[in-house]
C-alpha cells in the first residue's frame, strides 16, 4: 500500500506519525492497525514510554536519554515503511457497544433549536443519530471521552457560540461532523441532544474506560 507519511518532532520526546489532514475511517482504520504493530515491535524497549493514536496520527512519547530523535525517527521509519507494504484494510466489523439515550427534552435540550435550524422534526434527527454506525476515532479530552465517526451530514450542527459552564455526566453531543459522549459533568460546547446512564470511565474498573479508540458503537433510544 502506497500511503504518504511524515515523522515529525514535538518536544523534546515525543515523534509524530501523520498520515495527512484527513479524518476519515480508512486512515483511522490505518492508524489503528499500525499503532498494533508498533506496539508490538516497540512497547517493550526500554526508551519507549507511550504509543497512542489520535484521529489520523500516531503519537509515541519517548526517553531522550536513551535514544535521540535522529534515532528512532530512521527505526521507525523502516519500520512504518514495512508495516505498509504488507497493509490491507480488515473488513471484519469488530464488537458493536450499544449506549442507550434519552433523547431531548430535559436530557437533550438542545435537540429543539438543531429541529428548527436543520428544518428536520426532532424524531427524524434522532432516527438518524440512531441508525449509523459509528467508529471510535480517539478518546481524548477528558478520560473516556470517545470522538466519533460517521455522523451523517444531514444532522452536522456548529458548536455553541457560547460555551456551557457544566453539561451532565453522560451527554451526547453533536459538533461539527463529531459525535461524541461527555463521561463526567464538565463545561462543554456541543450541542446536547441526549444523555446515557452508562458508566464511561471507572477507575476502579479494568480497564478503566468502557470504550476504545478504533471500536464501533450505535446508539440506541430509550
Amino acid at each position: 500500500m502506497k500511503k504518504k507519511f511524515l515523522l515529525s518532532f514535538h518536544g523534546d520526546s515525543t515523534l509524530v506519525i501523520k498520515f495527512g489532514e484527513l479524518i476519515d475511517n480508512d486512515t483511522n482504520q490505518l492508524v489503528h492497525s499500525l499503532i498494533d504493530k508498533l506496539e508490538g515491535d516497540f512497547i517493550s524497549k526500554s526508551y519507549i514510554l507511550d504509543i497512542y493514536p489520535t484521529f489520523n496520527n500516531i503519537v509515541i512519547n519517548y526517553d531522550n536519554l536513551l535514544i535521540d530523535f535522529e534515532a528512532l525517527r530512521i527505526e521507525i521509519n523502516k519500520k512504518i515503511l514495512l508495516y505498509l507494504e504488507d497493509y490491507k484494510p480488515d473488513l471484519q466489523r469488530n464488537n458493536i457497544i450499544e449506549i442507550p439515550v434519552k433523547y431531548g427534552g430535559e436530557y437533550g435540550p438542545d435537540l429543539i433549536d438543531m429541529s428548527k435550524e436543520l428544518k428536520i422534526s426532532e424524531d427524524k434527527i434522532i432516527d438518524i443519530h440512531t441508525e449509523s454506525l459509528y467508529r471510535i476515532f480517539m478518546i481524548g479530552f477528558m478520560p473516556g471521552f470517545p470522538y466519533l465517526g460517521g455522523l451523517d451530514e444531514k444532522i452536522s450542527f456548529p458548536r455553541l457560540s457560547t460555551p456551557r459552564i457544566s453539561v451532565p455526566e453522560g451527554s451526547v453531543g453533536i459538533a461539527g461532523m463529531q459525535t461524541g459522549i461527555y463521561p463526567f459533568a464538565s463545561p462543554g460546547g456541543w450541542n446536547i441532544i441526549g444523555r446515557t446512564e452508562k458508566i464511561l470511565f471507572d477507575p476502579k474498573e479494568k480497564p478503566p474506560a468502557l470504550l476504545r479508540s478504533g471500536s464501533s458503537l450505535r446508539f440506541i433510544s430509550i
